[in-house]
């Protein structure tokens, strides 16, 4: 039985900061925020832009921004870049639905640094040792 995988996650920005068990998506490269939810926690904007398709077939712009802390789990990542966006209601209702935080989706890239895989047989992350290769 494949089971989504949630990861308890805390964004710091330069205001403030916010837990929430997060969406982990082996789909996407980049971790993607909402603009409201950043903003309120105080990112700083890298001025290079993105695009993306969401999961509902939406195309989404966004921007790179620069969270001064991201914990996975028990990690902490400094200066961890997301692409922020504005998510749709169709979107918040489906991560809703999922019962994790309709504001932020865990990319691979982020687990990577981490150093966790997700694993859909537990609805968790693993950890892993670090690869040099």
């Amino acid at each position: 039985m494949n089971l989504i995988v949630k990861a308890d996650v805390t964004f710091q920005g330069s205001k403030s900061s916010e837990r929430c068990i997060a969406l982990v998506d082996t789909g996407a490269a980049m971790t993607v925020v909402d603009k409201k939810f950043a903003d309120s926690l105080g990112v700083e904007y890298t001025g290079r832009k993105r695009s993306l398709t969401s999961a509902t077939g939406h195309r989404l712009e966004g921007k790179v921004a620069i969270f001064k802390e991201l914990r996975v789990e028990d990690e902490v990542l400094d200066y961890e870049k997301a692409l922020v966006v504005e998510f749709n209601d169709k979107d918040r209702a489906a991560l809703s639905k999922l019962g994790v935080s309709d504001s932020a989706i865990i990319g691979v890239v982020t687990l990577e640094l981490a150093n966790f895989i997700p694993d859909t047989t537990t609805g968790k992350l693993k950890k892993i040792e670090t690869f040099l290769f």
